[in-house]
């Protein structure tokens, strides 16, 4: 009897495995378009998600269009990536996470450009701007972040 009371009293207890009680984590999914743009335009977008612990190092955390990402929690795109064919990047968490944001930082140095972005937090759309056109000599920058609601 004594030894079942130390097994039940020791095996319930133990570490919490969420860092902070009743933090929520959410899916994020960001959706990036941009036509239009030239090898001279200068562009980043920064795509990150994180986790109020550690957990969200050394292990996959984002696809982008659809294939699994190395061990990063941050998707970079510069202007080369939509010189090509590819115009659009949709990028998803893997797993639910405590946070994340958006980044970016733009000027069009050529022709008018198309930009279109879109943020969704567990299905929900929070971020939404479409076919917004940049003038040549437009530029904007942002740093957006998110948390579950």
């Amino acid at each position: 009897m004594l030894a079942m009371t130390a097994f039940v009293s020791t095996g319930c207890g133990g570490k919490d495995d969420d860092p902070a009680p009743g933090a929520k984590k959410m899916n994020m999914k960001v959706t990036i378009s941009v036509t239009g743009a030239e090898a001279d335009d200068n562009m980043y977008w920064q795509i990150s998600a994180a986790n109020l612990d550690a957990t969200h190092y050394g292990a996959p955390v984002w696809k982008v269009n659809g294939v699994t990402q190395g061990n990063t929690h941050i998707v970079e795109l510069d202007e080369t990536k939509f010189t090509g064919n590819t115009k659009t990047y949709v990028m998803e968490t893997v797993k639910a996470f405590h946070t994340g944001s958006l980044n970016f930082d733009y000027t069009n140095l050529g022709a008018p450009m198309t930009i279109s972005y879109k943020v969704e937090l567990d299905g929900k759309t929070v971020t939404n701007v479409q076919n917004k056109v940049i003038p040549a000599g437009g530029k904007d920058n942002q740093n957006l972040t998110y948390k579950p609601e």
